[in-house]
């Protein structure tokens, strides 16, 4: 192979930052080192990775995306190796890229970074937050390491571990006469706004419970958060379902919700985490993984699920 591993992480920072001079500015070297780079790789191994189009960058094309894949893996690999021979760093420190999907993250992530950073301070944790498909193509692409997600949506491409089950529950205004049952039925809302939280893979949970039931649902409201969501449905605008429920009944606009499990509660949703498949993660990662574990085996971390 004529081209250096300096170089393929040239080529892989490019498609990161979708220009060339976005990846000589984040690597901090000349735009012709970037050049030089793409069209080495492009001619090693024969294949078109990118479109160059003033108006937006660098485009990868469908190749190029499944040759940067790999590539990450590659990397991936090399330092894995360079740490096994050299002995590696014995606490992680510099920088870990997290994934997360965003009705999960604010519940769960903030406990599990600040124990990380209590046993290991010189790690800094970049946290970006999104749905299904933009945290795994952050995955894919190597703009993150790691992601903190549900499994259901997931790509077959990835290796992920399963940390907790989090079944469905209703979310409802404190003073609806629903709130007075143990358990609801999805029965029960079959005449209710349902509350939608407007993410394709939650809008296909959702409607995969009802219609997994044979029941019709009600006229559907779809709302752009999980915060949204929950003080819409304590403001009495209709019930939600959910799969995770904050610390506390509050929400933004000071009234409070129920929360009551649904008798109907599978499928259920993993919260896992996921990784590139077949790569060796980094020892920042595998830090993030642990302090993760840890976490999930809590009692706070237990009061999260509704059953």
């Amino acid at each position: 192979m004529n081209i250096s591993l300096r170089q393929l992480r040239y080529v892989v920072t490019a498609s990161q930052t979708g220009s060339i001079l976005g990846a000589a500015q984040a690597l901090n070297i000349s735009t012709s080192s970037i050049l030089m780079a793409i069209d080495k790789f492009e001619q090693e191994f024969g294949t078109q990775v990118f479109v160059r189009q003033r108006s937006k960058g660098l485009v990868t094309t469908a190749a190029g995306i499944r040759a940067i894949a790999r590539t990450i893996r590659l990397l991936d690999e090399m330092d894995a190796y360079v740490r096994d021979i050299s002995g590696g760093e014995k606490i992680p420190s510099g920088e870990l890229r997290v994934g997360s999907f965003t009705s999960l993250s604010p519940n769960v992530t903030p406990q599990i970074i600040s124990d990380l950073h209590a046993a290991c301070p010189d790690l800094i944790v970049h946290l970006s937050e999104g749905d299904m498909i933009s945290i795994q193509e952050n995955l894919r692409s190597g703009m993150v390491d790691i992601l903190l997600t549900y499994d259901a949506g997931l790509w077959e491409e990835f290796d992920y571990e399963i940390l907790a089950n989090a079944p469905p529950h209703v979310v409802l205004a404190e003073t609806d006469p629903l709130a007075r049952k143990a358990r609801i039925s999805l029965a029960d809302l079959e005449n209710k706004t349902l509350l939608l939280l407007n993410l394709p893979q939650s809008r296909d949970y959702v409607g995969s419970l009802f219609e997994r039931a044979g029941i019709k649902r009600g006229p559907v409201q779809r709302l752009e958060s999980f915060e949204m969501v929950r003080s819409s449905a304590a403001a009495g605008l209709g019930a939600a379902i959910l799969n995770i429920r904050p610390f506390t009944d509050n929400t933004y606009s000071g009234l409070q919700v129920a929360c009551r499990p649904l008798v109907e509660s599978q499928p259920s949703p993993n919260i896992v985490l996921a990784t590139r498949g077949g790569a060796r993660i980094s020892r920042r990662a595998q830090a993030f993984a642990s302090y993760s574990r840890a976490f999930f085996k809590t009692p706070r971390a237990q009061n999260l699920f509704v059953t």
